[in-house]
């Protein structure tokens, strides 16, 4: 969607726009700002929760793994419930019911004390009061613009989210300097209720128009081979991403002699190039068939693992990062807006709460994969496994672009109403 015309934007927009990059699109001007508060609060929460669970809560480390498995299983199911919700109710209550309550639950950890059921419980009701607020942002972003400006779109979503998840640990950071957690959880249901009194207030509720009801009602995401080769695609995706966030630290620390310090200065490679590059780079490819786009960016993501069998020092370890970071830019914008141009518009929702439910899945499966081939055969059986993930991804997105360039999106004829 075009800017409002007519009026110089501030100085606050015009630095947001040199910096990042990103347009002032009057329609989602509601969903950023939510979207970074919500980043702000709650991918602190999720970075800190494991120290919590240890530090606080008294849990032994393999008592967390427990409770991570839990929190990923039941919100997987939460993603698909709460975007087969927004069908029915519109796009805007699931996301404010889901900050309220996941801002609630994190303050209740406060009161909870050694009690580790209970603990891991309201954790594990966080992760299923998240679900339908991602889930239905993703599709209240699609409904808000024009399918040929979704990818752009879906990157602007991307830089805001990054951008919280730059802002929020040293926030964190900053309420745990008394060693206290109480500040810290109280802080995070904050900033939680902030964004969803903003979420409330402004975000528009757009629902599906009748005529798009009645067309497509009746199908069904999981008999759609199409749609559900773009979810194995992200599936696959977000597989190889776990190698970079997950499995990659550990291989430092264990196999290549780095200290547990040296990753905090590696992490923020992949955050500061997505805030800076994202929205430019997606512009820059916008002309370039979906299809070649995903042939090009998951092995981009999988492949440079391999070159650490090659040589495992800090400047390869940085350019495998940066390899990395190029190739998730290319693909997520993308696989975004493939998933909403294959998905039907009465069911928008529903389906696209299976594509994210996809992510939860990986992040149970993949480092139990990962780790136990890294038993078994060493740092190279650990890589190939993410080298294929890649290669299964590429060629299953790859499919499924050209099955969507066969499909005319539903909402370019028929618009949504908004309550």
């Amino acid at each position: 969607m075009s800017s409002e015309s007519g009026k110089r934007p501030s100085a606050l927009v015009r630095a947001f726009r040199v910096l990042w990059g990103v347009e002032d699109s009057p329609r989602l001007r509601p969903v950023l700002s939510v979207t970074l508060l919500y980043n702000l609060a709650f991918s602190t929460f999720w970075s800190y929760v494991g120290i919590w669970a240890v530090f606080a809560l008294g849990a032994r480390p393999s008592q967390v793994g427990v409770m991570f498995l839990f929190s990923a299983s039941t919100s997987a199911v939460a993603n698909f419930a709460g975007g087969w919700l927004s069908d029915r109710l519109g796009r805007k209550p699931p996301i404010v019911f889901g900050l309220l309550g996941q801002s609630a639950a994190v303050a209740g950890l406060v009161f909870v004390g050694r009690n580790i059921p209970l603990g891991f419980a309201i954790v594990t009701l966080a992760g299923v009061l998240a679900a339908p607020a991602r889930s239905s942002t993703t599709a209240i972003v699609a409904d808000l613009t024009e399918p040929s400006e979704r990818e752009a779109a879906y990157a602007s979503v991307r830089v805001v989210n990054n951008l919280g998840a730059v802002l929020g640990p040293p926030i964190g950071g900053l309420l745990l300097i008394a060693s206290d957690f109480r500040a810290f959880l109280f802080g995070v249901g904050a900033i939680g209720l902030v964004a969803a009194v903003i979420a409330y207030r402004f975000l528009p509720n757009p629902r599906v128009a009748a005529e798009a009801t009645s067309s497509s009602g009746r199908r069904l995401v999981l008999r759609d081979l199409a749609f559900m080769l773009i979810v194995l695609s992200t599936l696959a995706g977000f597989v190889v991403y776990v190698a970079y966030e997950t499995v990659l630290p550990i291989a430092m620390v264990s196999s290549y002699g780095l200290t547990p310090a040296a990753w905090g200065f590696l992490a923020v490679i992949n955050p500061v190039m997505v805030t800076l590059f994202q929205r430019r780079l997606t512009l820059r490819v916008a002309d370039v068939p979906a299809g070649a786009k995903l042939i090009v960016a998951l092995p981009l993501m999988g492949f440079p693992f391999l070159l650490l069998l090659v040589n495992s020092s800090i400047p390869m370890i940085v350019l495998v990062i940066i390899l990395f970071v190029i190739g998730e830019m290319l693909w997520s914008p993308t696989a975004q807006a493939l998933a909403t141009r294959l998905a039907p518009l009465a069911q928008r929702g529903a389906y696209l709460g299976v594509y994210s439910a996809s992510t939860t899945i990986a992040w149970m499966v993949a480092p139990l994969v990962a780790l136990q081939l890294r038993e078994i055969g060493g740092d190279p059986a650990m890589w190939v496994f993410f080298a294929i993930a890649a290669v299964v991804g590429a060629t299953t997105g790859y499919v499924a672009a050209r099955a969507a360039a066969g499909r005319v999106p539903e909402d370019e004829s028929v618009p949504a109403r908004t309550s």
